[in-house]
């Protein structure tokens, strides 16, 4: 193995570059100035109990042909201190001790850096950067075996890279918000992640937001980190990790929820803690709804009932290529770490049932609250909707007899709430019926009964402009033709049938024998009345044969008067009518009566 020992008890540089594997100090007090650069193509191990101080550049490179080259090692008892800067191309191992003082750490290699240590020593760095151009593993900054800080002043600068904490903890000291800096530009972020239980963890101390850049390369990389905002400025202390694949896989059944979660996130999810502290904070998750899914709350899974709880309310914003959720105020009152992206149900909306009538149409069904966008209904087999379907009000038709209504309030993502449905008071109906006859002459008389039973109320409607309330009714029509009669009947209960029949009256003419003209306004005229005619004429002559009247309009009356307007006198009138309908020639001759005209 090729080495370099440094044996003089005491060595000042100013500046120095060597090339081998590994330089060893093996013991000896190493002093880099201010301003001096200490590079080596290969590794360098500080041992046995080497006093270091750097307020210089210490760079080891991977410039060697010999394995495991550019290593930074803290061996054997000794001690590395300072100011001064490192970078470092391969791996950070601290088995000794390390102070930070205000110096700068860089893990720039382009392979995948370990920080890590044999004894379990952790490194508190001040700040620490990470840099490269490595992709896939070759972009990760690993803590193999072993915790990791940076300081109380210090900054983690993560760039474009991924800081891999494994099962262990990576804690940001320094409470200051902007302690913690990454690349964050859509697909080339810098992020941390972790497997359980490891975390990454950020002391806070103010009201300020404190950004967790997490993330995962698992499966698929993605970049989802979660902000922190303390309602109050003490001395806390947040973990997050992100998990990226289903929660069901650790046993956290977005099934088992409850009761207001109706889906979760099945591709990744949030574990969060606060280890330190007592003050609630804001919890802001980052989403991108293209490819996460369109959620609408956040949940909480508790170990006290083992599922998962929605966390009320929430408020949403953007930032660049995310939506935000955000949990205001959060106590964290219950254990529990893990945290999910969920569709929360819609509140149910409430139900009114209306008493209907059996055989019914139109009955109306209200809904009232719910916050979804609309409403879906369902009906028992005794009702048909006609009518509201995705509103709050819905028309259905009713046959016989009891059922549930039921109805959710829906949401464009088809999250329905839970429902609330009810059961009409259905009353019984009366049946409408009557009884008639269909069909007849011009002028006969119809009778109209009423057969339905119960009814306590009528309403006729003869087709030809005329009704009536009464129960049973008798009624001529005016004219031939086809008349259609509704019979409409309550009940006690308020609910209503109706009935229907088809008058046909046939045409033809109703001749009278006799007329009284004294002006009491009682058959005061002779009046032939006729329906359905092609040809009308009337003639009318006394006994010597003068005509007195003539008319070819069926709707002109004869008023006992001469052609001259003289009052004729009681006594019997011949008269000659020419009748023809499209079914029969009703013409004919006879005599009239005359009478109390007052003159003889």
């Amino acid at each position: 193995m090729r080495k370099k020992y440094f044996g003089i008890p005491l060595f000042c540089l100013i500046a120095a570059s060597a090339s081998a594997q590994t330089f060893y100090t093996n013991g000896a007090t190493f002093f880099v100035a201010t301003g001096a650069t200490f590079h080596v193509n290969g590794g360098v191990t500080f041992d046995q109990t080497s006093n270091v101080t750097n307020n210089g550049t210490i760079t080891t490179t991977k410039n060697s042909t010999f394995p495991v080259p550019g290593n930074l090692t803290i061996d054997n008892g000794s001690t590395v201190q300072g100011d001064g800067d490192y970078n470092v191309e391969q791996d950070w191992v601290n088995n000794a001790t390390f102070t930070g003082g205000n110096s700068n750490v860089t893990l720039y290699g382009n392979t995948q850096q370990l920080i890590t240590s044999t004894n379990g020593t952790v490194t508190t760095f001040n700040d620490l950067t990470l840099t490269g151009t490595g992709v896939g593993n070759n972009r990760k900054k690993t803590l193999q075996g072993v915790d990791a800080n940076t300081g109380l002043n210090g900054i983690l600068t993560i760039n474009d890279r991924e800081l891999e904490t494994q099962t262990q903890v990576f804690s940001v000291l320094n409470p200051a918000t902007a302690a913690v800096t990454n690349n964050q530009t859509a697909g080339s972020e810098g992020f941390v992640s972790s497997t359980a239980p490891g975390t990454f963890a950020r002391a806070t101390n103010s009201t300020g937001t404190y950004l967790f850049p997490t993330g995962s390369s698992f499966n698929v990389t993605r970049y989802r980190p979660i902000d922190i905002v303390p309602t109050a400025a003490g001395v806390d202390v947040y973990t997050v990790r992100f998990i990226n694949n289903n929660a069901d896989n650790d046993g956290f059944l977005r099934t088992s929820n409850d009761g207001i979660i109706c889906n979760a996130n099945d591709t990744f999810y949030h574990a969060i803690l606060r280890p330190v502290g007592t003050d609630p904070a804001d919890i802001r998750m980052y989403y991108i709804p293209a490819t996460d899914g369109p959620w609408t709350g956040m949940s909480h899974w508790r170990t006290t009932n083992v599922q998962w709880n929605d966390m009320a309310t929430v408020g949403f914003g953007t930032s660049g290529v995310f939506t935000t959720m955000t949990r205001a105020a959060w106590l964290f009152a219950n254990p529990g770490e893990p945290y999910i992206l969920t569709d929360v149900r819609p509140a149910a909306p409430t139900m009114t049932c209306p008493t209907i009538c059996e055989n019914s149409s139109g009955n109306i069904f209200i809904a009232t609250g719910g916050t979804g966008t609309g409403y879906q209904w369902t009906v028992p087999g005794q009702g048909t909707i006609i009518g509201g379907q995705g509103s709050d009000s819905l028309f259905v038709d009713w046959t016989n007899g009891t059922g549930f209504v039921t109805v959710v309030a829906t949401s464009p993502t088809g999250c329905n709430s839970l429902p609330d449905s009810c059961s009409p008071t259905v009353s019984p109906a009366p049946v409408a019926a009557i009884v008639d006859s269909a069909t007849g002459m011009f002028g006969s008389t119809y009778v109209f009964i009423d057969g339905t039973a119960g009814a306590t109320s009528w309403t006729w409607d003869f087709g030809d402009g005329t009704t009536s309330t009464q129960q049973n009714n008798t009624h001529q029509f005016p004219t031939a033709g086809t008349y259609t009669v509704i019979l409409g009947v309550t009940n006690a209960n308020g609910c209503t049938d109706y009935d229907t029949v088809i008058v046909t009256i046939n045409e033809g003419i109703l001749i009278p024998n006799v007329f009284s003209p004294n002006g009491d306004g009682i058959n005061d005229e002779f009046y032939i009345a006729t329906s359905g005619l092609n040809e009308y004429k009337l003639e009318i002559y006394d006994r010597w044969g003068v005509k007195l009247f003539e008319s070819g309009d069926p709707d002109v009356r004869w008023d006992g008067r001469t052609t001259s307007g003289q009052q004729c006198s009681d006594g019997t009138y011949y008269f000659i009518l020419r009748a023809v309908a499209p079914t029969a020639d009703y013409s004919t001759t006879g005599f009239l009566t005359l009478i109390g005209s007052g003159k003889q």
